[in-house]
């Protein structure tokens, strides 16, 4: 299927002024050459016509024909730029298929870029993370990527893996030319490499915050405001609030931008001892969310003050030793709001909060003032798991290479390892492991000497 020509419409679907339809493939020429009668097109040239199905007109269009390797994918482009109706371009769009090309799988135009060396994987995803962003911060990391920001520090990785690794396998294909030299001169260099490895893992889950957002939990026992709250913090009705407790019985999630921070906001179901099993599986995914969670919002209906069911959460959350977790006593606008005096063991700050009325400004406050430094980036940064992952999964592969160097391990055991971290650094730019290696290998030692 790689090889197929493709096409999609580019831009949102609905009303506007200009659409594009884009097309990729070796059949790009031959398409505009057929549905424009327009022979050898100039190249990176835009041309004015009129686009027809036969007889019958479809568009007045500008079309521009781009020629491989010069191109967003590598392969050669069409794009046409059509009326931006629904319907005329839908029209567009088939006369195109119609003419040679299949219907794009998503982000296959971005997957050829990177498949072709237009691109990296990590500019890829950074190109979505550009279109999806919610808040500047976002913006701000995602617009850093594409201009390579993040890319250039794991190139350096790879280029002084993939050295150390031609440095091995020449090493041990022609053994008669090297000298057995000290492990410590190896150690020193894979430190050099494990050191900005783990610069780079230190800000990860800041890069992750600010593009994915920050999972927040709010939770409670049942019947203490948290759908009260989610609205409230919304700032629109998007959870079912009635005074029956275990209304919610599923996890609901939303994002919002708290003074431009993204975050991921989570009602979960009031947890409590039951016997409903429905109500129990979504007791569950609330415990779920909350040990997957970066932030917790623990409501206290301010009308019963603590009880024991709120003390049997609070023995759930404590356990999870998480960094920022809010008490939010709600419903201080309730004539039968209790004051009391938060237990010693609780060294979380508390806030009061009429979520009903909407009276939560303090409690916005404290949660910027816990989350702000987390999406506060200066340089670039991964951002994402599958990113962060993969970079971990190198970095331990380096760390068990060190180890079986300090234990006096050969070279071929020690290769192992290293060839694990060059892969998992392949694995996180898109790039093939045996051709990296081969290139490596010759333009930097003189095999046939």
């Amino acid at each position: 299927m790689i090889f197929d020509t493709i096409a999609a419409v580019s831009s949102p679907l609905g009303q506007g002024a200009v659409a594009v339809v884009r097309v990729s493939g070796s059949e790009s020429r031959n398409i505009a050459e057929k549905i424009f009668v327009k022979k050898n097109p100039t190249v990176k040239h835009m041309y004015y016509g009129m686009l027809y199905e036969g007889a019958a007109l479809i568009d007045e269009v500008t079309w521009v024909f781009h020629q491989n390797p010069f191109s967003f994918t590598g392969e050669d482009m069409l794009e046409v730029f059509c009326h931006g109706g629904r319907l005329i371009t839908q029209k567009v769009f088939e006369t195109i298929i119609k003419s040679g090309a299949r219907q794009a799988l998503p982000g296959e135009f971005s997957f050829r870029a990177v498949l072709n060396g237009k691109m990296d994987l990590i500019k890829a995803e950074s190109i979505n993370d550009m279109i999806t962003a919610k808040t500047d911060n976002a913006l701000k990391v995602a617009s850093a990527n594409l201009n390579n920001g993040i890319s250039i520090q794991i190139k350096e990785i790879k280029d002084m893996l993939m050295y150390f690794a031609a440095a091995i396998e020449v090493e041990l294909d022609y053994p008669e030319d090297f000298e057995q030299d000290d492990s410590s001169e190896k150690i020193s260099n894979l430190n050099r490499i494990i050191s900005k490895t783990e610069s780079i893992l230190k800000s990860a889950q800041n890069g992750i915050a600010a593009v994915q957002g920050i999972k927040t939990c709010i939770v409670g026992k049942p019947n203490s405001g948290k759908s009260t709250l989610l609205n409230a913090l919304l700032k629109t009705e998007r959870a079912i609030v009635s005074p029956l407790a275990g209304t919610t019985r599923d996890t609901i999630e939303e994002n919002i931008s708290l003074f431009g921070i993204n975050l991921r906001l989570i009602d979960t179901a009031g947890i409590r001892q039951t016997d409903d099993e429905i109500e129990s599986l979504g007791i569950e995914r609330s415990k779920k969310a909350i040990e997957q969670s970066e932030m917790v919002i623990f409501v206290i209906d301010g009308e019963t003050g603590f009880v024991q069911e709120d003390k049997d959460l609070y023995d759930f959350v404590a356990s999870q030793e998480k960094d920022n977790v809010i008490l939010v006593i709600n419903k201080k606008d309730s004539a039968s709001f209790v004051k009391w005096e938060v237990p010693s063991y609780i060294t979380w700050k508390t806030v009061e909060v009429s979520a009903l009325k909407n009276d939560i400004s303090e409690l916005e406050k404290i949660m910027y003032g816990m989350l702000c430094d987390k999406v506060e980036i200066n340089e670039p940064v991964l951002t994402n798991q599958r990113q962060k992952q993969a970079l971990l999964n190198a970095h331990e592969a380096m760390l068990a290479a060190k180890s079986s160097y300090m234990q006096g391990y050969t070279s071929d055991v020690i290769m192992i390892d290293i060839k694990k971290a060059v892969q998992a650094v392949n694995e996180l730019m898109g790039a093939d492991y045996t051709q990296d290696l081969l290139e490596s290998i010759f333009s930097n030692f003189c095999v046939g000497k």
